[in-house]
């Protein structure tokens, strides 16, 4: 069978197999052929990003019109998107083109730190509604909700809070957190069981919470490997709650059989593309 062309908009790391690296990665592994379109450029050392250098806004409208022309595409993932033009630019872009947008929403570092200004925040918290699914880490969730996540039920409410912005359906990757901050001690995540790390799905009617494993490994691109899985999915007819169980299933896999770069540390290591 032949690859399904998509496009993957984001950043590219030095050194890293973060953004753009990890998505034409993952893609190939699901198998996708990736069609590339960078934002920006991100170096990052020691576990800190220390510069980012954004591409200009014209230079990405130029990619998006080359990839229009180039032929069809079956789906949309997007990544880290730099400054408020661009976002823009970007998400105007992707809500026309008819074909399931998964959007990875990319406004802190791996340690935390803002990589997004305020500006290109409010930019895409009033986009969400050009995406198919919404996509964010529990820190970036807090940034675009202003509002602290310290349980789960923290997390529902940022859930909602970005379903009423117009997200229409949201994972907010949550990672090891307790049900209910007020009573973690009697959490029965937090003690009577291995630890696990679960992403909060919403899709304005219903919640779902996707668990697994907490995994010791920490490679880099495991949110672009469970993104492009779930693109995989809605490509395929797949509902969100199904799509969004085997992009659970293939990125931990994944991160669980990691292999390790000598002086780099883990890399993701995918099972070989089947194109069925």
């Amino acid at each position: 069978m032949p690859l399904l062309p998509v496009a993957v908009v984001g950043a590219t790391y030095t050194v890293s197999e973060r953004g753009l690296v990890a998505d034409a990665l993952a893609a190939r592994a699901l198998g996708l052929a990736p069609l590339p379109i960078c934002t920006s450029i991100v170096v990052a050392s020691g576990g800190r990003v220390t510069d980012v250098t954004d591409v200009p806004v014209d230079t990405v409208e130029a990619q998006l019109e080359h990839l229009q022309s180039s032929g069809t595409i079956t789906g949309v993932k997007i990544g880290a998107l730099g400054g408020p033009k661009t976002a823009a630019a970007v998400l105007d872009a992707v809500a026309g083109m008819g074909v399931p947008v998964v959007l990875d929403v990319v406004a802190s570092g791996p340690s935390g730190e803002t990589v997004m200004e305020a500006r290109a925040i409010d930019v895409v918290a009033e986009r969400l509604g050009a995406a198919t699914l919404v996509t964010l880490s529990k820190a970036d969730a807090e940034l675009v909700t202003n509002a602290q996540i310290e349980s789960l039920d923290d997390a529902q409410v940022a859930a909602q809070r970005l379903h009423n912005r117009g997200a229409r359906a949201v994972v907010i990757r949550c990672g090891s957190l307790p049900y209910r901050f007020y009573d973690a001690a009697d959490d029965p995540g937090a003690g009577s069981r291995e630890p696990f790390f679960a992403d909060l799905f919403y899709d304005g009617e219903d919640f779902a919470l996707f668990e697994a494993p907490l995994l010791e490994a920490h490679p880099d691109g495991a949110s672009s490997a469970f993104a492009l899985a779930a693109l995989a999915g809605l490509i395929r007819g797949e509902p969100a709650e199904l799509a969004l169980q085997g992009a659970k299933r293939f990125a931990t896999d994944a991160v669980r059989h990691a292999v390790e770069v000598d002086g780099y540390g883990p890399r993701l290591q995918f099972p070989a593309a089947t194109h069925s």
